[in-house]
């Protein structure tokens, strides 16, 4: 047999290839034009098997020459393909040939054979069993563990056992004996899982190296250049493909070989066959029952994309100490569990804390323990994966046999959001005096302490009250951001207003200032714009509707092409609230909110227009269709700064903002601005992600609208001209908001 370091064998009916007839890679023009030298193309291997890869070099009268073009042409494209680096790979059974061309060069040629591999019966089978989704100790399915692993029945199986994929961070462990000492071949049956589109259920590629590392005896085996294709046919998880890693020595006696998952998700598992009679037999492994230690308790706070669990704090008990010098990052795996949000978390510290919480840099041990959580996020069909760092539930309940939505339409605390920490795979910890290990001693911490969840970015916004209109029967909750310097500042304070979004509605407010981050219009950034004239700051108050401001009172969340039935309520909130508090400007009251709350906005503005100094609605939902010339000419004397995303799909600008802009402009308007973007993107999780185009009340809330529109009869994404007050230029919204 042929030695390669790595390579991959694909059986026969995994391979499809349709519809190629030629193959072109492009390179740079050769300034020649003159074809008086020749090009002469060399194979490092002149036969190759389906799946393998050759290197093609080019020279001429002895020098390498690069920046070639190389093409297969005609049939022969079906059996192998080339890149700009020269690099074939083996298609399917036939001879190709692969034609080099340069300006300046005659064109040369090579040829190569692709043979279907001979099927060579496998010495040994090792099994995949123990270990998988999210769980490494042993349980096929957490959920159910009286679920057995799937026997696989295919062709392509091994007939016995498989695994499903696993998050990152966990291991899967194969042991087995060997009678003698030498090397082997080891052909690895996996699957692809990556889900392409959730709706056609395609199964898209999967690198190998990318997502999984493989040690045998503790030494790392080479993956490189090693894939598992995709599937075109609905949710073919059991795609089963080998890839073969050649010469891995074996010791004899005890053999193991670990699998680890590096990336969110790995592939699926089936077997490891062992190519090479070295008397191999495998050896089940007994998993250790794992030790319950502990409680644990999560802080959230609010980010661009909506809430995020940024820290643990892990109490082990009274008695149960550590020692400062043990605790390190990668002691531990952490891990979530919810219906809606799974995935391993990132550990970026662990250490000692006191009592409040809080990192405690003096003490030399404890019982107490931080682990600080960074964010790891995926983009998941048009939308973004949080992995596991949101503890929110969207209640989107569906009845498929009516057609009708049965949840609320709300995000909710997810009552089935857990923790699942427990030691590193190959760490060891000493708690009170014993010592844990991740293999022989583990332990798991998942039990939930009583205060479950901490918010500390919504201290500074006091106690959650609520204003009923009896008439009405209609209750709205709120929560506002007053603190003791605002307080005791020298003059009145404005009032910031937000209103919230679909998904925000309910009966506590909690959600929607960490829905929308809506914490951050109390944080400094945008409460310095008020903090000038001997004031502190702004005021902010956050009203929560029970079901929708859209809501007309015919069920659901209605169009927005009708009047909201909390019209009057809110007004009666607001003042409600205004009148508690003797230290608010009322000359300055400003009004804004996103989608939903961005269709209110507009809705107050025509009806209350002379009671808020200012408006900021965002991705609002109020269709241009439905706003009449009698209420353009009313709104375009107001003082307004819209902000949308030209990629928003729920909320389409053109049937929104982008025509109720136009047509207050062409009224005359001359204080109405409009920070229209490209797309939404932020950064706040370590790495650029984008959102959905809906989200742009990100840019509102970091202070990133900046720039207006250079044309509003041409209204271009993005925004591009600078706003000026009063003859003075503003840094954007939040600077201009002040100035009202």
């Amino acid at each position: 047999m042929k030695k390669n370091r790595a390579r991959i064998l694909f059986t026969a009916s995994a391979l499809m290839f349709t519809g190629l007839s030629l193959t072109m890679v492009s390179c740079n023009n050769d300034s020649s034009s003159v074809a008086d030298k020749s090009l002469t193309l060399t194979l490092d291997k002149t036969s190759i098997y389906v799946g393998e890869t050759a290197k093609v070099t080019v020279t001429s009268d002895g020098t390498a020459v690069t920046g070639c073009t190389f093409v297969i042409e005609g049939e022969d494209a079906k059996v192998v393909s080339v890149t700009d680096d020269g690099t074939v790979t083996a298609l399917a059974v036939g001879k190709a040939t692969i034609k080099a061309r340069k300006a300046g060069y005659a064109a040369g040629t090579v040829e190569i054979t692709v043979a279907e591999r001979p099927v060579i019966p496998a010495d040994a089978v090792l099994e995949f069993e123990k270990g998988s989704f999210y769980n490494p100790n042993g349980v096929w399915n957490q959920w159910d563990p009286s679920v057995t692993s799937p026997v696989e029945n295919n062709d392509k199986a091994s007939g016995g056992k498989s695994i499903g994929y696993q998050n990152k961070g966990v291991t899967t462990t194969l042991e087995f004996t060997a009678a003698q000492a030498g090397t082997v071949d080891l052909g690895f049956i996996m699957a692809s899982s990556a889900l392409q589109d959730y709706m056609s259920g395609t199964i898209g590629e999967m690198v190998v190296a990318d997502c999984i590392e493989i040690t045998v005896n503790n030494t790392a085996l080479d993956l490189a250049g090693l894939k598992l294709p995709g599937s075109e046919v609905p949710n073919d998880y059991y795609n089963w493909n080998e890839f073969i890693v050649e010469d891995v020595a074996i010791q004899e006696g005890t053999n193991t070989i670990v699998v680890e998952t590096i990336a969110q998700q790995g592939p699926n598992m089936d077997c490891v066959k062992v190519y090479g009679d070295l008397g191999i037999e495998q050896v089940v492994i007994e998993v250790a029952e794992p030790e319950s230690i502990g409680t644990y308790t999560y802080y959230v706070n609010g980010y661009e994309w909506g809430p995020g669990v940024y820290k643990v704090v892990v109490d082990l008990g009274e008695g149960k100490t550590v020692k400062a010098a043990d605790l390190s990052k990668d002691l531990f795996t952490v891990r979530t569990t919810g219906a809606q949000t799974s995935g391993t978390r990132p550990v970026e510290d662990v250490y000692l804390v006191d009592e409040n919480g809080e990192k405690d840099a003096v003490a030399t041990e404890g019982t107490k323990i931080g682990l600080d959580l960074g964010f790891e996020f995926t983009q998941s069909w048009g939308g973004v994966s949080y992995n596991g760092a949101s503890p929110f539930y969207y209640d989107m309940s569906f009845d498929w046999t009516t057609g009708q939505q049965t949840g609320s339409g709300h995000n909710l605390w997810a009552e089935d959001y857990t923790y699942n920490i427990t030691l590193a795979n190959g760490k060891s910890l000493t708690i009170g005096g014993t010592t844990y290990d991740s293999a022989k001693k583990p332990i798991i911490i998942e039990t939930p302490s009583e205060q479950e969840r901490i918010i500390p970015c919504v201290e500074d916004w006091g106690e959650q009250k609520s204003y009923t209109n009896v008439e009405k029967g209609q209750t709205l909750t709120y929560k506002a951001y007053e603190t003791d310097a605002l307080k005791g500042d020298a003059d009145k304070n404005p009032l910031v207003i937000w209103l919230h979004g679909a998904g925000e509605g309910g009966t506590d407010v909690d959600i929607a200032l960490l829905g929308n981050d809506v914490t951050n219009l109390g944080e400094e950034k945008i409460q310095s714009y008020f903090a000038k004239d001997g004031l502190d700051g702004a005021y902010v108050l956050a009203v929560q509707t029970p079901t929708f401001w859209m809501d007309n009172g015919q069920g659901g969340q209605g169009d927005g092409k009708t009047d909201s039935i909390y019209t009057e309520t809110l007004m009666q909130t607001i003042e409600a609230y205004v009148s508690s508090n003797s230290d608010i400007d009322t000359e300055r009251i400003y009004l804004g909110g996103c989608s939903n709350g961005g269709y209110m906005t507009m809705q107050m503005a025509i009806s209350y227009t002379d009671y808020f100094a200012a408006y900021y609605p965002v991705c609002e939902a109020r269709p241009d269709e439905v706003i009449t010339d009698a209420q353009i000419e009313t709104l375009k004397d107001c003082a307004i700064w819209f902000t949308a995303a030209a990629d928003d799909t729920t909320v389409v600008p053109a049937n929104y903002t982008n025509a109720t802009y136009k047509r207050l402009m062409d009224a005359g308007a001359t204080n109405v601005h409009y920070s229209f973007f490209e797309n939404v993107k932020g950064s706040e999780s370590g790495a650029e992600v984008q959102y959905q185009g809906h989200y742009s009340w990100i840019y509102t809330l970091k202070d990133e609208c900046k720039l207006d529109q250079k044309d509003p009869n041409n209204i271009a994404a993005p925004s591009t001209e600078e706003v000026t007050f009063n003859g003075e230029k503003v840094t954007g919204l939040w600077d201009w908001i002040s100035r009202q």
